[in-house]
């Protein structure tokens, strides 16, 4: 039987595979035995966790559910992080099932490390989730994996610290050193790995950065040498590898505050570190969604909707009635979603500050995501090699939705109503 192990490297923007000056030897000799796609289009909103959970499940928002990194809870009225996953188990918030649910429901053994939206997955046997916070770290990854990595030697006290982005490259240098140990000790039959500092260096620094260029060297460095552990032919024989992201990047210059506009429209109200009102909203970097919490909710949409697509650097304002294009459900469907969908232009992306006079305000980033998935610069990255895959090829374009049914192919099963689709072209 053939094994898959699937490789996210995370805000790897397919621009790069044509950029003479990135530097990833262990990619180009990937695809010369291999097949890569001209670009993949993810999904909206183009952030971490909508985008992975469409790659796992052939899917869109509107199937399984996870509408972004970042939504406010109706009930608490809180905005929620969902990065990181401080707050819901995997099962609460993804309504579809995963390419590694089906393998484990065929008993096969399945382990991840680091991949996003994962929390307490019971179809995961070995998993080291991606949290950013060190109480749910120690909370929330089984005993037997924490027992493990400290046996390992890793300094799991400070798993939280190495999750922030300065620090991310620690990380990924650990979860590459770990998928080694668990490939050599766990066997498992679908192992998912996620590299983050590529992301996080061009959130810091902006895209095509030397510091960019630098990370993105750095990781198909940690590949080649989790690569070099597996034994010999393995690859050739009974390893097919997928290489994909989640997400192209874009520049940015300025940052746009919602909430205080919502705050200068008498909506929302600050108290403290408390915020209250009849409208908040949660940003997902190049969108965000405007929630509306009281009163008549079609009617304060409307009337916002008409008042932000005034402000500078705000490109669209979608109702609930328009969610169906941009593949979301309506916040009946799934009340994690907001009323209004919010998308910046090039050059703008949203943060959540809800203090001050200043509505455009100097960027804290350099570089974002979350924007439509047809922007040519979001574009995300496939690449597949090994047992059962083409040689040499070049694909077209392709959906990342195109992803889970071709991983269940090389693992012997289908994937029925998806809206991917199994890229047949890609196997020999």
């Amino acid at each position: 039987m053939t094994r898959a192990i699937v490789v996210s490297i995370d805000g790897f923007a397919s621009f790069y595979w044509t950029d003479p000056r990135v530097k990833i030897p262990t990619l180009r000799g990937l695809a010369e035995r291999g097949v890569v796609a001209d670009g993949m289009e993810t999904v909206f909103p183009s952030t971490t966790w909508p985008t992975h959970v469409s790659i796992v499940t052939g899917v869109r928002p509107i199937v399984h559910g996870v509408v972004g990194n970042g939504i406010v809870n109706r009930d608490t009225r809180a905005r929620e992080d969902l990065t990181g996953d401080p707050v819901y188990d995997a099962s609460r918030i993804i309504k579809a099932p995963t390419v590694y649910d089906r393998a484990a429901s065929r008993g096969l053994a399945v382990a991840a490390i680091d991949w996003p939206a994962t929390r307490n997955a019971g179809s995961i046997r070995f998993n080291l989730p991606f949290f950013k916070d060190q109480r749910v770290f120690e909370s929330q990854t089984a005993r037997h994996v924490w027992e493990e990595l400290s046996a390992l030697g890793y300094p799991v006290e400070r798993q939280g610290e190495w999750a922030q982005l300065p620090k991310r490259f620690l990380k990924d240098a650990m979860v590459a050193d770990l998928a080694a140990h668990v490939v050599r000790r766990h066997t498992p039959d679908v192992l998912l790995v996620h590299f983050l500092c590529t992301d996080s260096f061009q959130h810091l620094y902006g895209p095509r950065s030397p510091e960019a260029f630098w990370a993105i060297e750095y990781v198909d460095g940690l590949l080649g040498r989790f690569l070099g552990s597996l034994p010999a032919g393995a690859l050739d024989d009974q390893t097919a590898l997928f290489v994909v992201s989640d997400h192209g990047f874009l520049p940015v210059e300025h940052e746009i505050r919602i909430n205080v506009a919502l705050r200068r429209l008498g909506v929302l109200q600050v108290d403290g570190s408390a915020l209250t009102g009849d409208a908040r909203f949660a940003m997902n970097a190049g969108a965000g969604y405007v929630y509306a919490l009281g009163g008549d909710r079609p009617r304060l949409a409307a009337d916002l909707s008409r008042e932000l697509i005034k402000i500078e650097g705000v490109k669209t304002v979608w109702s609930v009635d328009r969610y169906r294009e941009l593949g979301l459900p309506t916040p009946d469907e799934n009340p994690l979603v907001g009323d209004l969908a919010l998308e910046a232009q090039r050059g703008y992306y949203f943060v959540d500050e809800a203090l001050g006079d200043e509505v455009i305000a100097p960027p804290h980033y350099r570089g974002t995501h979350g924007y439509l998935p047809t922007e040519p610069e979001n574009r995300a990255f496939f690449l597949a090699a090994g047992a059962g895959i083409a040689r040499g090829k070049a694909l077209g374009p392709i959906l990342s939705r195109d992803v889970a049914p071709t991983i269940a192919q090389t693992l012997g099963f289908e994937m029925p109503d998806v809206e991917g689709r199994t890229l047949a072209e890609a196997f020999a």
